[in-house]
C-alpha cells in the first residue's frame, strides 16, 4: 500500500484550560490518527520557563507515543513535521522503537534493524530545561504486587507520595482503595479508534513498550501536578530477555528493564528536563524477593490482580480476576506459592495451579523446559526453577502433580523455605537507587 510507505509526525499539542494534550500522526496519503490525554486536576497557569520546559516534554511525549501507530505499517521513511531532531533525539527514539518493538516484530515475522531510523534534522546537542520542580514523589499502581510493595515501602519510610496511574480500571482503583493512599493521580489516555479499524482490516498488530509510553507521560505531568520524582516498581528479573534473535536480545519488558532506565534518565535529564527523577525502589530485588515482601501485607490479597485480561486495551475484552491460564497467573501462583500457602493462594486464585495438569505446557516455558521464556511480565527461568524445587521440598505442596512431575527435570537443587527467604532479599547491586531511597529500601526489608 503505497500511501503507508511514510509515517509522519504532525502536530502536538497542550490545552492548559481543558487539560488536554493531542497528538497527531498520520501515514502519506493514508490514515491519519489523533491521540488525546486528559490530566484531571492539573495546573492551568505557568511560568514561561516552565512553558518552554511543558514543549519540551511535550515534544518528547510525542516522540514516544507515535510508536503505536508506527507498527501498524512500519515503513522504512520517518519524517518529523514539527520539530527538528539533534543527535540523542533521533538515537534515543530509533533505540526506543527498535527494541520496543522486538517482541512484535519477532511475532510479526518482521527485521526492523535497518527499517527503523529516526532523522536527524539539526547538529547542535539538545539542552534540558532547567525549570525547578517541586520537590514530591508519585508511585506508578498497576494492579499487581509489585507496585503494592513500593507503596508499602514508602509508608513504612513515612515518605511522602501520591498514586498515580493511566486508564485506571476496577483493579488498579481496588488496590488504591485498600492501601489507604493519599488520593491518586488519574490520567486518561485515548487511542484514536482508526487504529484498531487498520488492524481489523489486516494491520501489523503486537506489542509495544507500553512502560516507556507511560513513562513519557508521567514526566509531562511533573510539571501539572509537582512532582519530580517517579518512583517506579520494576525488579532485577525484568533484565532477563526473552531470546536472541537477529542479533538483538528481545525482552518483552525492555522498557522495564535497567537499560531502558538509564537511557532514559540520561535523555530526559540530559536533554528534556534537568530536575527530573525515574528509578525502580525495587531494582535490587529479583521476583522472588517482591513475592516475599508482598507476602507480608495480606491486606492486599483480596484486591491485587496481575493477570492481563483485566488490562486487555478493549474494554468490551477485560476480565476481572485471575484467568489461571495465562503465563503471568503461573508465575504469580509459583512466586508466591512458598510464602503464602496453599490454603491462601487457593483463596486468591480459587483453584491449585500446580495441581492441575492442563498447566504443564506452559510451566514447562517458565522453567526453560520447552519453547523459550513467554513473552510476559515473568520472572527469570533460573528463579523459577529454584521456586518449583524450593516447594518440592515443603510437605504440603510436594504432592501436587506440577511440582512432582516437573521437579526431576529440574537439575539444580531447591532451598529450604528459610533459605529461599533470605537468598531472596539479597540485593543485587545494579540500579539507580538514590542513597535515601536505599536506605528506605533496607529498612523495610530488614523490618
Amino acid at each position: 500500500m503505497t500511501q503507508n510507505t511514510c509515517f509522519i509526525f504532525k502536530s502536538c499539542q497542550f490545552s492548559p484550560q481543558d487539560h488536554r494534550v493531542t497528538l497527531d500522526y498520520g501515514y502519506l496519503g493514508g490514515t491519519s490518527f489523533t491521540e488525546t490525554l486528559i490530566f484531571p486536576g492539573a495546573r492551568r497557569d505557568f511560568s514561561d520557563i516552565e512553558k518552554q520546559a511543558l514543549d519540551k516534554l511535550l515534544h518528547a511525549l510525542h516522540l514516544a507515543a507515535g510508536i503505536s501507530y508506527y507498527k501498524a505499517f512500519c515503513p522504512s521513511e520517518i519524517r518529523v513535521d514539527n520539530q527538528t531532531l539533534s543527535p540523542e533525539d533521533a538515537a534515543f527514539f530509533t533505540k526506543f522503537y527498535l527494541h520496543g518493538l522486538g517482541e512484535f516484530a519477532v511475532e510479526n515475522n518482521l527485521d526492523l534493524r535497518e527499517t527503523i531510523q529516526f532523522p536527524l534534522n539539526r547538529a547542535q546537542r539538545s539542552i534540558a530545561s532547567p525549570v525547578e520542580l517541586k520537590e514530591s514523589a508519585v508511585v506508578p499502581i498497576g494492579g499487581g504486587k509489585d507496585s503494592l510493595v513500593s507503596l508499602e515501602i514508602m509508608k513504612h519510610g513515612q515518605r511522602a507520595y501520591r498514586p498515580i496511574a493511566i486508564n485506571a480500571g476496577r483493579p488498579i482503583l481496588e488496590v488504591i482503595d485498600s492501601a489507604d493512599a493519599p488520593a491518586p493521580i488519574l490520567i486518561k489516555r485515548h487511542l484514536d479508534p482508526a487504529l484498531f479499524t487498520l488492524n481489523d482490516q489486516g494491520a501489523y498488530n503486537g506489542h509495544v513498550p507500553i512502560t516507556g509510553i507511560l513513562s513519557f507521560i508521567m514526566a509531562f505531568a511533573s510539571l501539572l501536578y509537582g512532582y519530580d520524582t517517579v518512583v517506579m516498581s520494576n525488579e532485577q528479573s525484568a533484565n532477563e530477555g526473552n531470546m536472541v534473535r537477529d542479533g538483538l536480545d528481545i525482552n518483552h519488558q525492555y522498557s522495564k528493564s535497567l537499560a531502558f532506565e538509564q537511557d532514559f534518565n540520561r535523555y530526559v535529564t540530559g536533554h528534556v528536563l534537568a530536575g527530573f527523577r525515574y528509578f525502580s525502589l525495587l531494582r535490587p530485588l529479583s521476583e522472588t524477593g517482591i513475592a516475599v515482601l508482598f507476602a507480608r501485607a495480606p491486606r492486599y490479597f483480596p484486591t491485587f490482580k496481575s493477570c492481563n485480561r483485566n488490562f486487555h486495551i478493549a474494554e468490551g475484552e477485560r476480565r476481572y480476576g485471575w484467568c489461571c491460564d495465562c503465563p503471568k497467573c503461573r508465575f504469580v501462583y509459583l512466586a508466591l506459592a512458598p510464602f503464602i500457602g496453599k490454603a491462601g493462594m487457593s483463596a486468591i486464585f480459587g483453584q491449585d495451579m500446580l495441581d492441575d495438569p492442563a498447566q504443564e505446557d506452559g510451566y514447562r516455558e517458565l522453567l526453560g523446559l520447552k519453547g523459550h521464556k513467554p513473552f510476559e511480565c515473568v520472572g527469570e527461568i533460573g528463579e523459577c526453577r529454584r521456586l518449583l524445587k524450593s516447594l518440592a521440598l515443603i510437605p504440603e505442596w510436594r504432592t501436587c502433580y506440577l511440582i512432582d512431575k516437573l521437579s526431576r527435570d529440574i537439575p539444580e537443587p531447591g532451598q529450604p523455605l528459610d533459605d529461599l527467604r533470605q537468598a531472596a532479599l539479597r540485593k543485587y547491586p545494579d540500579h539507580n537507587l538514590p542513597a535515601d531511597y536505599e536506605r528506605l529500601l533496607d529498612d523495610f526489608i530488614g523490618s
